[in-house]
């Protein structure tokens, strides 16, 4: 650019020149020193809450063991109820239960597993009352039958199930139950005969016989032992066939001729009873 009075200006430059700031440098060891002691304070506040909650969690461990095996919550009182086949001290050898053991070191359920794995328990519940009581009620499973499996005796349910084999000095008094294979599914129909049979709804009791058949032909028999008598009946509908029986044995007993009857079946909506043949006929 050239002004007047023929002097020769040099250009600006349009850039403005940096400016420069006098900021404070940073100390570095003051910030270091913070650093540790922020960390040392924060490991000190760290083991701190871990001694607590291992003081704790020994002090849990060390009530626990106590209440659990001190003599003042020891069992003085061991109540069985409903056992019928196994003794008070089967009982409480298979739970594994003493007196004076503690209450509170008992496991309920653990009790109640082991009564359930013995084949005569079908049912028990245990409960606990503190400070030093033990309730167990148990539901025991009642033989209705003797089953032979591989030439040995077994105890059976009124399902004709097996519970458990006879052991030496049972003697119980059962009838000997024989399903034919084709008949295997009739479970129901028999735990239903022995219900009827135990309520006395027929002439004869399940006590009274010496064995109960369901045989191939599809008919149950039954023999009384103490009478001398065979009485068969069709499984199907075997509910109306018993009933026709209970008619004529009631009127054959009005008659006092059941001395003489040697077998009653009921088949084909009919009932036929057979006498026995007097001495010395031919």
């Amino acid at each position: 650019m050239i002004r007047s009075g023929g002097m020769q200006r040099k250009p600006r430059d349009g850039r403005k020149a940096p400016v420069r700031l006098n900021r404070p440098r940073k100390d570095l060891g003051v910030g270091l020193a913070m650093d540790t002691a922020v960390a040392v304070k924060n490991a000190f506040i760290f083991f701190a809450a871990l001694l607590v909650l291992g003081g704790l969690g020994a002090g849990l461990i060390f009530g626990y063991r106590y209440v659990t095996t001190t003599p003042a919550l020891g069992l003085t009182e061991i109540t069985v109820s409903g056992n019928m086949r196994l003794a008070y001290g089967q009982v409480l050898e298979i739970a594994g239960l003493r007196l004076g053991q503690n209450s509170l070191g008992v496991n309920v359920s653990r009790v109640e597993a082991a009564l359930s794995r013995n084949p005569w328990v079908e049912f028990v519940t245990v409960r606990r009352e503190l400070p030093d009581k033990l309730f167990i009620t148990m539901v025991e499973r009642q033989p209705s039958f003797w089953v032979r499996q591989d030439g040995a005796l077994f105890f059976a349910d009124a399902k004709g199930a097996t519970i458990t084999q006879l052991a030496p000095g049972d003697s119980a008094s059962l009838p000997l139950l024989e399903i034919a294979p084709e008949l295997a599914d009739q479970q129901q129909v028999l735990e239903a005969m022995v219900a009827r049979m135990n309520k006395q709804d027929l002439p004869f009791a399940l006590g009274q016989m010496a064995w109960v058949k369901f045989t191939d032909s599809g008919q149950v028999e039954l023999y009384l032992d103490a009478l001398r008598i065979r009485v068969r009946a069709e499984v199907s509908d075997w509910e109306t066939h018993f009933s026709r029986i209970e008619t004529v044995w009631r009127d054959l007993k009005l008659r006092g001729e059941t001395g003489q009857v040697a077998a009653i079946e009921a088949s084909d909506g009919k009932v036929w009873v057979e006498k026995r043949q007097k001495r010395g006929a031919s």
